[in-house]
């Protein structure tokens, strides 16, 4: 533990993201920048830039993303990043770029992640019809890809990455390829479909083009488009503005080149599908002979995941080479596998753990809660309140053995410890609030639903109750009063956001434009240089007829 007179967190005058989970439970300081040496600078990009550093302390390399809190669409866009890093932290596969920590000052916020030397795969397409690398490197790139993308779709809730494209796709010194930026990430469940135009034109599936909601299949489009670009180094859909593309692709007007791998070409043709539904899945996908004419069990490479729980990484002792991210050890508690009574913990014991962690997600989830409170509810913030009382429901039932093939310690599961009395008033407590919580969380939702994206918030509720109960018409009228300002400012809230979401579409259009006319202006001054050159020479040559004529005139006399 580090001395208390020393300051855990960085005296930062408005943050953009929440505490680091190692800085808030005491395990280390917040970091700084001036804990890293800068190597070089490894991209620029709208939202900051991308540094090669090295850790002061463990001499480790970082690759870390300084966003500028000063720009505009970066201050507007703070939520993406906050998703952005939460969904990050939940990750751990090979085949993704691994969060490490996040911190800022008052001009940045920095990510700190792994450093991945050999770059994105833009450079490994084709160029002038000439591939850089083999078919077979191109199998094993959209391999781990697909490994990281059946991954992201199996957690719990899913997550769609929106983005997948040669520029977040990193490559190792050993050519093994790594997704990265989950900027426009999102979750998926209960069936429902996401509506945000998100991600790059060309990569846009069809559904997100006619705005008909859209699911995981949507990266399942960008595969196939990637796949076609690493083949053939030109984009599937003719055209040379970001209409005529758009009209190509949601009428799946495909530019197929004559020579083109016939393998590849049949397992695009199953994965650019008009239908989501009629695109072939993930682990198909594997199975096709593009890919087992190279790996004897491709889809080996898939994982699923599992419950296990992670350990915080310290940037201050930790280094990134070898870190295991897996709790083993009893200063971190037990890994949630299901031990026999001969395994290494006995049955009654990992319950223990569980209602134990039970209580502390629990307290976790009360104290969000409050935060929640205390801003007013939008509706991510429903969801992500969704997703958390979905989670502890399951640990409640797994607790009592309901649903989990009779594994939990049902209704005497507290009989053999001798905190019964404590064990069992703080569970029926928990019981009681979870039920108060959940009626809560349906009044938000019926409300929610009445109007395009009103919440009552609590003390505006209280309010109106108060008023209806003492029969003060004028509390009452005041209370109404307050509530629909509260809810004109949460719509409004929500109409900034959609404007914002356009905006950025906005931009990315606008910078599209720019290169196009700044290609327009570079091929117009190559014409007008050549146009130049025939002049000056047609100049030379009428000189010299006219030296010449002169000379005749001489001549003639």
């Amino acid at each position: 533990m580090f001395p208390t007179n020393k300051p855990m967190k960085n005296n930062v005058l408005n943050r953009f993201l929440p505490v680091p989970e190692t800085v808030a439970k005491g395990l280390e300081p917040e970091p700084k920048i001036t804990d890293f040496k800068l190597i070089k600078e490894l991209g620029v990009g709208t939202f900051g830039r991308v540094l090669l550093v090295q850790h002061n302390a463990t001499q480790a390399q970082y690759a870390i993303k300084a966003i500028d809190k000063r720009q505009r669409t970066n201050i507007q866009e703070r939520f993406y990043f906050r998703r952005e890093i939460e969904i990050m932290y939940r990750i751990h596969h090979p085949n993704v770029v691994k969060l490490f920590g996040h911190f800022e000052d008052n001009t940045y916020c920095y990510f700190i992640m792994e450093y991945i030397e050999g770059g994105n795969i833009y450079s490994y397409i084709p160029k002038n019809g000439v591939p850089t690398i083999s078919t077979q490197q191109v199998a094993s790139i959209i391999k781990d890809v697909i490994s990281a993308t059946y991954f992201l779709h199996h957690m719990n809730p899913p997550i769609i990455h929106r983005d997948i494209k040669p520029e977040n796709v990193l490559l190792t010194s050993g050519m093994k390829a790594k997704l990265t930026d989950f900027g426009w990430s999102n979750y998926m469940e209960g069936g429902y479909k996401r509506t945000t135009v998100c991600g790059t034109p060309i990569y846009l599936a069809p559904e997100m083009i006619n705005n008909t909601g859209h699911n995981e299949k949507v990266d399942i489009w960008c595969i196939g488009v990637l796949l076609f670009e690493l083949m053939t180094g030109v984009q599937p859909w003719p055209g040379n503005d970001i209409q005529t593309v758009k009209y190509n692709i949601s009428r799946l007007k495909i530019n197929w080149p004559k020579n083109m791998d016939r393998t590849a070409a049949d397992l695009i043709s199953k994965i650019l599908k008009y239908n989501p539904e009629e695109r072939i899945s993930l682990r198909n996908m594997l199975n096709h002979p593009f890919f087992t004419q190279f790996f004897p069990n491709p889809t080996n490479c898939l994982i699923r995941p599992d419950n296990t729980q992670y350990k915080a990484f310290i940037i201050s002792k930790d280094h990134p080479l070898t870190w295991n991210p897996v709790f083993t050890g009893d200063n971190y508690g037990l890994r949630l596998k299901p031990f026999s009574n001969n395994g290494n913990y006995s049955s009654q014991t990992l319950n223990q753990y569980n209602y134990e962690n039970l209580i502390q997600k629990y307290d976790n989830l009360k104290r969000e809660y409050n935060q929640l409170k205390s801003a007013g509810f939008s509706a991510a913030a429903l969801d992500s309140l969704r997703r958390e009382l979905k989670e502890k429901e399951e640990k409640i039932n797994q607790l009592l053995g309901k649903n989990t093939g009779g594994g939990g310690l049902g209704n005497t599961w507290y009989k053999s410890d001798n905190k019964t009395n404590e064990w069992k008033s703080t569970y029926n407590d928990l019981k009681s609030e979870n039920y108060d919580l959940k009626n809560k969380l349906n009044l938000y939702q019926t409300h929610f639903k009445i109007q395009s994206n009103p919440i009552i918030l609590d003390n505006d509720f209280n309010n109106i109750r108060n008023s209806i109960s003492q029969n003060n018409k004028v509390g009452f009228s005041n209370a109404i009063t307050q509530l629909r300002t509260n809810l004109d400012n949460i719509t409004q809230n929500n109409y900034n956001t959609i404007i914002m979401m356009k905006n950025k579409e906005i931009e990315k259009y606008k910078e599209l434009e720019r290169i196009r006319r700044e290609q327009e202006k570079q091929q117009l001054s190559a014409l007008i240089s050549k146009y130049n050159q025939n002049l000056t020479l047609g100049q030379l040559e009428n000189q010299k007829l006219k030296m010449r004529l002169k000379e005749l005139q001489g001549y003639f006399g």
